[in-house]
This record gives structure tokens, C-alpha cells and sequence, in this order.
């Protein structure tokens, strides 16, 4: 999709031709002008040794001409040499200083710029401008990354990642899990894509057989869930899902329904910690050009395993050039990617955008960026190490750093949650949500679909937060709570336990993730996770009847107070009505301050006394 740079100094190369003859040619001996033909008929039918056999034999041996060195450019190229064509290059320079060829300037300032030599490259691509100006566009974004380099390297050193995985082939892509014993990673060989998975120094292959290639893993937090590229879809390759079965085996693909697959090139997904939002790379039409990021939700997830996808949109920071390969961090809004379109030290660089913010992206720096490609960038829940692929040592190989604090996102904290019933005993929730209350971010997802939640998750979060966890499951009261995360480490995670009480005529649940604007009976935004929840459990338990009880504390007077606990509790009603829930399955009313749970002398009691209940009328 991406075309090497090389490409160009092929085309340039073969333009030159014309021009030798016409002027060049003038004055050469015949003998040297028939072995140099020679060597250009041996370079065309690729036999590239004898060419530079045939023009050991003719350079030098007419004062200034070029053409020789320049055929042996051609060569080099041919055989991979690229210092060996440099090389060549400089020489013609030497003998004539590319009269009338200024496009070799060019040539050389990416030759030099892939080696890392921004100030050679710099001072050849602004011999070219001088001389022409038809690649001007390119060769100015070219500019602009040498200067970005410089000052990189002058406000620092360069700092060696380590090498973290070789396979003596190209390896790139690494996914970890949040616990960070799953590590998956394509491995090419040849012409062959495949998926692969290691633990320690034990690696195989996840699936045999598969009839196209496939690569590009990413896994949800608890590595339960693997969404990746494979072949076989309508235009080469589409976007899959697999569950995992065991410890080190995974379901058949499916591929992903609704808006994400297209006509188009899908490919290199990420998708966030709770399984529910999709950032990948394609070039499927209505993107800014190349390939660019999108994003996608998921809206409803089979009994089947098979997934349904919203219309994805095209994220703000595409530019006209290649974005590509993006990694959503475990706080579902620090989002890295790889592109060429920004200012960077080389071909692709890894930027670093915050989706709640937007803004123009950060380059993660020396630690991580080179000349070279660099992509599959991931970060593991601690914030402070970096997986990524880089192909500057000659071939693809997987790497890591530590993130300096400029990018390094917020380093997660773990909370363990387990769903038991009265007895003690664990149980499997039709639905287990947990989500930041404040930013209105799903953090995890369980459903009985993906299965999982008997044995408890792992959820990762900054510190400090306020999460909400929902819990649904048949024959059980709707659980809603909500939980501040401490700091805490993944040998010694935060614990929490969802306890369910069974449906019984005349308990009650506080809704704790409704709310409403101050003194109003508008919906807030983040209310809708929970009454969706809340619509969710009245569908599994069709018999049951509830009251939707509004309360508020004794600040406003008796008659307001009761006008607006009664239109809050409506405008739940009515949500509930709008998500198909039966008119008479519900009841609404308020009861103003009538009702306190807490003590209205203090902030904290009138907090408690300002809540929606849900309270079950018949079973």
C-alpha cells in the first residue's frame, strides 16, 4: 500500500537515460561507448555483475563524464547496495556536479536521510530546490523532518531501546494483555503473515491452516478477546474477532458485521480495554487520503460471538498522508499511532494524541523514533513501557523502552471485581459493566456472550477515579454501585464484590449512576449506561413491575421539591419507555425530601438523600 521511496530514484534513474544521450555521449570514444552500452543492456537484463564488470572498464576514462557512475547507481540499487549507490552517485557529482540533473540531489537526500544523517540530507535537499522545483511539496515535508531531527538530537541523546523479541525473520505488531502473561505478535516469513503467541521462550503458531495471511493482534484487557487483520475479505483484508477458549487456544475468526468491513483496505485494529470501541487503519473512501485512522462502536454482541459495528468516523488528526496502526491505552482516550505526515525523524513516527483533548499530535521522541518504519506501538498497564516494531537494523524486529513523562500515559491501577449471590457463591452476570463516572468511559464489559465473569476481571484505571459498576443477571435485583479507585499493583490488585440479592416484592435499588443537572430534571449524558443496564434487567425478568422513586434533599421548599423528584422519576420513565419497556410495567413518582437516608445538615447527607430509586412492585 505504502510505496518505498526507492521508488522514485528507480523512476529518476531511468529519465536520465534520455538525457545522456544528447549530451554527455558528445565526444566519448566509440570503444567506451559500445561497452557502456554493453553495461546498460547487461543492468536492463538484470545480470548486474557483469554491468559492473563492463563499467570497471570505462569509468575515468573520459574527464567528466558522469554516465558511468550513474549506471552503476542504477546497479547498485538493483542488487539492495545502498551505500554502494550513493556512493556512486557522489562520484558523478564529483565529476560534474549533476549538470542539468538536479533530481539526484533528491536521490541522495533520501539516501542520506535514511541513514540518519539529517544535515547531509538537508544540504541535498536544498541543492535540489535551488536547481527545481517539481517535487517541491515532498521534498519541503522532507525539509521539515530533518529540521524536527535535529533539534530532536540536539535537546537530547538517543536513547537504545532494548531488544525485546528476534525471530531471525520479520516479527512486529506485539499485544499484550493487562496482566501481561499473553504476548502475541505476527511473524512473516517470505510472503507469509501469521499470527503467533508466546509465553517465556515458547512460541507457536495460533492457528494452522489458515487459508490467507493474517497479523496485526489486539486484545482486549483481559486478553479474552483478540481482534485482528486477516485475509479473505472483500478487498484482501477485513477485520476479525476470536474468543479465547483456553489458556493457549482461541475460536474460529469472525469476521466483524456492520459498518467496519468494506470494499476498502481494513486493517491493524485496536480496540479499547472493555471490548466495546474499535480504532483501526483503512483506505476505504471518505478518509482525508492514504490510509487513516477511524473509530467504531460496538452495538450488539450475539449469543453466537458474532459482533455488530457502528458506522465508523474518521478521526481529527488524519492528514492527506499515511496514519495508520493506532493502540488505544487502557483510560480509553490516550491513543497512539503511526504516521508520515507529521514532522519526524523518518519515513513513519509514533505520535501520541489525546482523544478528550484534541490537538495536534506528540512525538513520542528519540526513545522510540528513528529513521527507520516504526508502528505497532502498544504501552502496558504500568504507563511506563512501550512494545513497538521497528525495521532500522535491516529487518522487523519488536522492541522496548521506557515512555519519558511527556507521553507516558497516567499508570493504571488494578481492581479485581467478582458477581456473587447471597449465599457466597460466584456466579456468571448476563452483564457486568464497569465505567469511569466521570468521563462517562466503559472500562470493561462482560456479557454472557463473552463470557469470563464467573472467575472475576481484572479492570484497569488510574487512580483516584470514580468508577460505576453495573451488574444484570436473571432472577436477580439490578446491582448499582459505584467504587474510588486506591493505588494498587497487579500482585496486590483492589478488591471489590458485587453482591445479588434475588427479585423479592419490595426491594430497592439506588440508581447511583443517574443524574441530573442542578435544580433541573434534565437527563445528564452519563445516566444512559445505567438505564440502559436498568432496561436490561426489566427485559430478562418480563413479569416483574417496578416504581421509579425521585428524591431530593430539604434545600428547595416542600412543593418545588416534590414537583422535581416527580419529573426526575418521570424522565427515567420515559427513557424506559423509549428503550421498549411496557407502560405498565412501570410506575413513577416523587417524594421530595420525604424520604431522607442521610442527614441534611451535611453536604454528604443531602448527596445521599438526592437519588433515584428503583423499587419492585410485584414479581
Amino acid at each position: 500500500m505504502v510505496l518505498s521511496r526507492y521508488f522514485l530514484a528507480v523512476w529518476l534513474f531511468a529519465c536520465s537515460a534520455v538525457s545522456l544521450y544528447g549530451q554527455e555521449m558528445r565526444g566519448v570514444p566509440k570503444q567506451a561507448m559500445r561497452i557502456y552500452e554493453e553495461a546498460r543492456e547487461a543492468y536492463r537484463a538484470k545480470r548486474y555483475e557483469r554491468a559492473l564488470e563492463l563499467l570497471e572498464r570505462v569509468k575515468g576514462s573520459v574527464a567528466g563524464w558522469s554516465a558511468p557512475w550513474l549506471l552503476e547507481a542504477d546497479v547498485r540499487h538493483g542488487l539492495g547496495d545502498r551505500r554502494a549507490e550513493r556512493h556512486a552517485i557522489e562520484e558523478a557529482v564529483r565529476l560534474d556536479s549533476l549538470k542539468g540533473r538536479p533530481y539526484y540531489f533528491l536521490v541522495l537526500g533520501d539516501s542520506w536521510f535514511d541513514e540518519g544523517e539529517y544535515a547531509r540530507a538537508e544540504e541535498c535537499y536544498r541543492h535540489y530546490l535551488r536547481r527545481d522545483g517539481r517535487h517541491r511539496e515532498r521534498v519541503e515535508r522532507q525539509l521539515a523532518n530533518c529540521h524536527f531531527a535535529l533539534e530532536a538530537l540536539a535537546g537530547g541523546v538517543r536513547e537504545e531501546p532494548e531488544l525485546y523479541r528476534e525471530d531471525g525473520v520479520n516479527i512486529y505488531w506485539p499485544a499484550l494483555d493487562v496482566r501481561g502473561g499473553t504476548f502475541l505478535f505476527t511473524r512473516q516469513e517470505g510472503e507469509r503473515e501469521e499470527l503467533w503467541m508466546a509465553k517465556g521462550k515458547r512460541q507457536w503458531r495460533v492457528w494452522d491452516g489458515l487459508p490467507g495471511n493474517s497479523g496485526a493482534p489486539s486484545l482486549t484487557a483481559d486478553g479474552g478477546m483478540m481482534f485482528f487483520a486477516m485475509e479473505g475479505g472483500r478487498s484482501g483484508f477485513d477485520i476479525y474477532v476470536a474468543y479465547r477458549l483456553t489458556d493457549t487456544t482461541w475460536s474460529a475468526p469472525l469476521p466483524l458485521a456492520g459498518g467496519v468491513n468494506t470494499d476498502g483496505w481494513e486493517g491493524q485494529p485496536s480496540v479499547s480495554a472493555d471490548g466495546r470501541r474499535l480504532f483501526f487503519a483503512s483506505t476505504r473512501e471518505g478518509g482525508r487520503g492514504g490510509s487513516d485512522v477511524w473509530y467504531s462502536q460496538l452495538l450488539k454482541r450475539g449469543t453466537d460471538g458474532r459482533q455488530l459495528w457502528s458506522t465508523p468516523k474518521c478521526l481529527f488528526f488524519n492528514t492527506s498522508s499515511d496514519e495508520m496502526a493506532p493502540f488505544v491505552y487502557y483510560d480509553g482516550h490516550t491513543l497512539f499511532f503511526a504516521s508520515d505526515g507529521y514532522p519526524g525523524m523518518g519515513r513513519k513516527d509514533i505520535y501520541r494524541v489525546d482523544l478528550e483533548q484534541p490537538g495536534e499530535p506528540v512525538n513520542v521522541g528519540l526513545a522510540v523514533n528513528t529513521q527507520g518504519d516504526e508502528f505497532g506501538f502498544s504501552v502496558d498497564a504500568s504507563g511506563e513501557w512501550g512494545y513497538f516494531s521497528s525495521d532500522v537494523a535491516g529487518r522487523r524486529r519488536i522492541y522496548r523502552c521506557r515512555l519519558g513523562v511527556e507521553v507516558a500515559p497516567a499508570p493504571a491501577s488494578y481492581v479485581s471485581v467478582e458477581v456473587r449471590n447471597e449465599a457466597g457463591v460466584r456466579v456468571m452476570p448476563e452483564e457486568l459493566l464497569v465505567a469511569d463516572a466521570d468521563r462517562q468511559d466503559t472500562l470493561a464489559w462482560y456479557d454472557a456472550a463473552y463470557g469470563g465473569g464467573a472467575e472475576g476481571m481484572l479492570v484497569c484505571v488510574p487512580a483516584g477515579r470514580l468508577l460505576r459498576i453495573g451488574v444484570v443477571k436473571r432472577g436477580f435485583l439490578y446491582y448499582s454501585d459505584t467504587l474510588r479507585t486506591e493505588s494498587s499493583t497487579l500482585e496486590k490488585p483492589q478488591r471489590y464484590t458485587a453482591r445479588l440479592q434475588r427479585v423479592e416484592k419490595g426491594r430497592e435499588v439506588v440508581l447511583k449512576g443517574v443524574r441530573f443537572d442542578v435544580d433541573s430534571d434534565r437527563l445528564r449524558e452519563e445516566s444512559y449506561a445505567e438505564l440502559l443496564q436498568l432496561a436490561a434487567f426489566l427485559r430478562l425478568n418480563p413479569s416483574v413491575r417496578v416504581e421509579i422513586a425521585g428524591h431530593t434533599d430539604d434545600t428547595g421548599g416542600k412543593e418545588h421539591n416534590a414537583v422535581l423528584s416527580e419529573n426526575r422519576a418521570f424522565e427515567v420513565y420515559k427513557f424506559l419507555v423509549q428503550h421498549r419497556i411496557p407502560k405498565e410495567r412501570m410506575e413513577y413518582r416523587g417524594y421530595g425530601a420525604s424520604r431522607p437516608v442521610g442527614s441534611n445538615a451535611t453536604e454528604e447527607g443531602r448527596a445521599m438523600n438526592r437519588r433515584t430509586e428503583v423499587r419492585v412492585l410485584d414479581i
